[in-house]
């Protein structure tokens, strides 16, 4: 057997004591999310929080509950605990209410974006690659993308799959948008537009960038440890740069192993990043003047 072989061995025997277990975190993360973005609208039209700041609460919440509905896409927060699978569909499907971005949709979008990755003909997400174009191109793309969780569907999945699929999907949708265009018809008109629809594609867009965008780039390298960066963050501020990032600066780390929760992938990373070293994984330290290439050695892990 090779080095490198050997070493791929390690990282996933590695990567087995990562996997498994209940995600109690994602869960409370998720609870929490989901009362906030209930409140939020509450306390901003009983006028006990001002709109400027609810909004930016509500882009947050938004930005935020996507790590919930993508854990919850992988089966990660019930792990190999089939009999709280429930648990791991309820949390997504209030992430996706969220959000409003189908649970029954995005699930077949995302993973044939692990299928694909960077791939320009098959990765739903290569259209990411443009964000950086202009400011309008970005707000365009946020729209695509929320569309294309559809029309990805539609077109690969409607008719194919169980009927109940399909049921479950148009139950998300009216459970979306009902309580939504409820609010606007209560009067609050503007309310309405800042908290859920500015405040939906200003989430978005930071959810785009930091999750989808950065940890792809330069979106040219296709396959295995290849095709999704690390970014490491030094100094005190480490940790918490990557807490706020969702992990996902330690996003390489999901493409590898998509059922290790995003909280522990700081720590599978400073065990396997020999493998990934050798097998030519692109690792990144951000500094003050951007993203520069680390040297092919060991690095510190923030997280």
């Amino acid at each position: 057997m090779s080095g490198k072989a050997n070493l791929n061995l390690q990282a996933l025997e590695s990567a087995k004591h990562y996997m498994g277990d209940f995600a109690w975190p994602t869960a409370v993360l998720g609870v929490a999310i989901f009362v906030a973005y209930l409140a939020t609208p509450l306390l901003v039209v009983s006028g006990h929080l001002a709109l400027l700041p609810g909004m930016l609460l509500m882009s947050l919440l938004t930005y935020a509950a996507y790590t919930v509905l993508h854990e919850a896409a992988h089966g990660t927060i019930s792990g190999s605990h089939s009999s709280l699978r429930w648990v791991n569909e309820l949390l997504g499907y209030l992430a996706a209410w969220v959000i409003m971005i189908p649970l029954t949709a995005h699930r077949h979008e995302h993973l044939a974006h692990h299928r694909h990755t960077n791939d320009p003909d098959k990765d739903p997400d290569f259209v990411l690659s443009e964000l950086r174009n202009s400011p309008w191109r970005a707000v365009q793309i946020v729209s695509r993308l929320y569309l294309d969780q559809f029309a990805y569907y539609l077109r690969h999945r409607w008719s194919r799959g169980p009927r109940k699929q399909d049921l479950y999907l148009c139950l998300e949708v009216l459970a979306a948008w009902a309580p939504r265009m409820a609010f606007l018809a209560a009067g609050y008109w503007l309310e309405g537009l800042a908290l859920f629809a500015v405040a939906e594609i200003l989430g978005l867009l930071i959810l785009l960038y930091l999750f989808a965008y950065i940890v792809h780039t330069p979106h040219e390298s296709v396959g295995r440890y290849v095709d999704t960066s690390t970014i490491i963050v030094p100094g005190p501020a480490g940790k918490l740069v990557t807490a706020a990032w969702g992990y996902q600066n330690y996003h390489s780390i999901h493409h590898l192993f998509p059922r290790i929760p995003f909280y522990r992938y700081p720590a599978l990373f400073a065990e396997i990043q020999g493998a990934m070293i050798a097998n030519g994984a692109p690792i990144y330290r951000l500094g003050w003047t951007g993203l520069r290439t680390c040297a092919a050695d060991r690095v510190a892990v923030a997280g």
